[in-house]
């Protein structure tokens, strides 16, 4: 299961990059959903992962139906990336074919993706919804993560689920309730002999003369107490985009959080 999840790990980044960095006017919108639809016929099973991957990066309600039907796929590689995706897209809709699924998947691993997809829909999309983080068991770091700044023009609840669900997918990191006092998570600290920070997070887009830009800041504390330890601060641009260009909005945020977390997680330790 450790090796299948460095896997997707490895194409969620290979998808996130192809979307930064190549995708041309002509292939957003609709366009691309269908490209990406297209090439979950490939032969090739690490074609078909990344598309997976980045068919749940677009916000499309169109790219539901395809990852639904990604979830029959033979290989458990490209099973485990369409369920993540379905996570990922956000879609309620979605719910019905991965609880389908669920009830059929005989690989441990995509089974435990479904149940996380499904229980991240069901608190309102994604890990930073309602409810108690779920338990990490082999967790190092106690994390918290706040919104301090959100010029993106979305909810700020769907900027810190980006990040959360980043954390979670790494798998050393417990998160800490929304609201919870510093006693609180003294004890946690304490008892599970974690290392805390305190994540504020900064995300904006903007026009610049090459394209949009996505920059998302992180600042980094320690946790419970609040001293400031560092920042990361990746940005990346699509080069032709302008804002109102949606999916190319969402698809580049998502992939300069999710590099915002991989910074700080290769820089605190």
């Amino acid at each position: 299961m450790n090796t299948m999840a460095g896997s997707v790990r490895r194409l969620v980044a290979v998808a996130l990059t192809s979307i930064m960095f190549a995708v041309s006017p002509s292939a957003r919108g609709d366009g691309r959903t269908t490209f990406l639809a297209d090439r979950l016929r490939s032969d090739d099973y690490r074609v078909r992962s990344q598309a997976a991957l980045a068919l749940g990066a677009t916000n499309d309600d169109a790219a539901v139906q395809p990852l639904c039907g990604a979830l029959g796929d033979g290989n458990d590689t490209v099973r485990l990336a369409a369920a993540a995706a379905l996570g990922r897209l956000g879609k309620s809709s979605a719910v019905g074919c991965m609880r389908a699924r669920l009830a059929s998947e005989s690989n441990a691993g995509v089974k435990s993706q479904l149940t996380k997809s499904i229980e991240s829909l069901g608190s309102g999309g994604g890990g930073g919804g309602g409810g108690a983080p779920a338990n990490v068991a082999n967790a190092k770091f106690y994390i918290s993560v706040a919104v301090s700044n959100n010029a993106t023009g979305r909810d700020q609840n769907r900027i810190s689920t980006m990040i959360s669900n980043k954390l979670d997918a790494l798998g050393a990191y417990q998160r800490a309730p929304s609201g919870e006092s510093p006693d609180a998570a003294r004890g946690v600290i304490s008892r599970r002999n974690l290392k805390g920070y305190y994540l504020s997070v900064s995300a904006e887009l903007s026009d610049t003369d090459r394209g949009l830009k996505a920059l998302v800041r992180i600042a980094v504390f320690s946790y419970p107490s609040r001293d400031l330890r560092g920042e990361v601060a990746p940005y990346a641009i699509a080069t032709g985009a302008r804002k109102g260009d949606t999916g190319t909005e969402d698809s580049l945020l998502q992939a300069v959080a999710e590099r915002a977390v991989e910074q700080f997680s290769q820089n605190f330790q």
